[in-house]
């Protein structure tokens, strides 16, 4: 436990928007010991919606230092030896191993981007080092040395775009790592692995008449997600064609996709990541747009730490006042 203190104030606080941030508490998710539910009061554990709600919450920016430190002390342990991470459920009041990974490729890269963007300033512990290695040698093995990108799993040679983009981001990050450290071969390193992967995604996965396919595997019909949220999501880990800027990708999205998307919570998720998608392309009225038309699904069967984090992330930057003011008049959000 005094280890985990020390940790825990020497952890970086990851504020990219704000001088000073609020520090993230995911109250009804985060338990305890650590682990982080995927529902409300839950009882499984995802660790890649885990994972991928810290992370969110970091580009939004709010500060995990204590979330993140104690939701990597507890999953430490339940690596295997090989690198995977499993889902757990809830059994005689314990969390135990009830599922494989959903994404194995997804889940090693949220860890790694996770793992490093959490670390303390001189570097990682050597206990999350060896896990870091671990993750980074097992995605190794997904990797089509046909195609340049990523596979889900040993047992599904498929690769999504989506998954291989969080791949991406995490090559990125480590490559940012090793350059705070002063490591500027090692970074250089990582940042070379990124930008050969930006190209095999773009070469697999992009063609201009179509936009971008979502898998290496033909699909039969086409839903919001993933065909639809995909068309922008790469531009979270700053990947585009070169006659598809970001801005007139986004733009030409949100024109088309708006009203969709902020009606999905009522059938579907609220699919918070295309928030963040624009928070990064800075459209504060489709932020607002979404924080208010979620408040009445929070919580609820529609809703997950991953939406919870980028809620509280969205919210913490608005006064009490602005937080109970409807969107800015002629804000469309119907």
């Amino acid at each position: 436990m005094k280890t985990l203190l020390v940790l825990l104030l020497m952890l970086t606080a990851q504020c990219h928007q704000m001088a000073t941030c609020a520090e993230l508490s995911l109250r009804g998710y985060q338990r305890a010991d650590g682990a982080i539910t995927t529902y409300f009061e839950g009882d499984s554990v995802d660790p890649y919606f885990a994972s991928k709600a810290l992370l969110a919450a970091q580009d939004a920016g709010m500060s995990t230092t204590s979330a993140a430190g104690r939701w990597i002390a507890w999953l430490l342990p339940h690596q295997h030896t090989d690198g995977r991470f499993d889902r757990y459920c809830m059994k005689a009041q314990r969390l135990v191993s009830c599922q494989p990974a959903d994404a194995d490729d997804a889940m090693m890269a949220a860890w790694m981007e996770l793992l490093v963007r959490s670390a303390p300033p001189q570097g990682l512990p050597p206990a999350w080092q060896g896990s870091f290695d671990k993750a980074s040698k097992y995605l190794e093995t997904l990797r089509d040395k046909r195609t340049g990108v990523y596979h889900i799993s040993a047992a599904l040679p498929v690769a999504l775009l989506m998954d291989n983009v969080e791949i991406s981001s995490a090559f990125k990050a480590a490559g940012r790592y090793r350059q705070r450290l002063g490591d500027n071969a090692g970074a250089a390193a990582w940042m070379h692995k990124a930008q050969h992967l930006d190209q095999d995604i773009l070469r697999v996965f992009w063609h201009a008449s179509r936009g971008y396919l979502v898998s290496t595997q033909p699909r039969n019909q086409t839903e919001f997600y993933p065909d639809t949220v995909a068309q922008i999501f790469p531009i979270l880990a700053d990947i585009q064609p070169t006659s598809h800027p970001h801005a007139a990708a986004y733009g030409a999205w949100m024109k088309q996709n708006r009203m969709t998307w902020l009606q999905m919570s009522e059938v579907d998720f609220p699919w918070g990541l295309v928030a963040l998608v624009a928070d990064k392309m800075n459209d504060k009225d489709a932020i607002a747009c979404w924080r208010t038309r979620s408040i009445q699904f929070r919580h609820g069967s529609h809703w997950n730490a991953l939406e919870e984090a980028l809620y509280l992330a969205f919210d913490a930057r608005l006064t009490p006042e602005q937080a109970l003011a409807p969107p800015p008049t002629g804000v469309r959000c119907r």
